[in-house]
């Protein structure tokens, strides 16, 4: 399991979008959202998702849900259309997401800063304190540019 301070584990998927999410250095700060369709407390965490992606996606913040549902996308895509979630999605039926992070269950969220290195984690349903969290990373990053 990747420690706070550590280098994230690399990973890298296509969002239902078709958008590429890498996970290392890149131009943004991920939060990288383990979820599943069956598992109630996940959904109940996507408007503070989408209100986290609205207050910092202008600094620079990524939200993606990356589902772990077996099967085709068809299900995660009808979930989230129900949700009207605004961030990002993507699918990943092989798990692999959980073997690079690891877990005791969903949802698990991971907050990764451009360097690739991982600043913070949290399972279970985001607590409010994570909008402070995001803000204290992204304003250390523009400390730092």
């Amino acid at each position: 399991t990747p420690r706070v301070g550590d280098r994230a584990p690399a990973y890298a998927i296509a969002t239902l979008a078709g958008y590429s999410l890498v996970v290392g250095p890149s131009s943004f700060v991920v939060l990288p959202n383990v979820w599943a369709t069956w598992c109630a407390s996940c959904k109940e965490e996507f408007a503070h998702m989408d209100t986290l992606l609205a207050r910092h996606s202008a600094d620079g913040l990524r939200v993606v849900a990356v589902s772990i549902d077996a099967g085709d996308r068809s299900l995660v895509a009808r979930t989230i259309a129900e949700y009207a979630a605004t961030f990002e999605v993507a699918h990943d039926p092989e798990g692999t997401i959980e073997a690079r992070f690891p877990a005791l269950g969903v949802p698990a969220s991971y907050l990764i800063d451009r360097e690739g290195v991982l600043r913070w984690r949290h399972v279970g349903v985001l607590p409010p304190a994570t909008d402070s969290v995001v803000a204290a990373v992204l304003a250390l990053e523009a400390g730092a540019r």
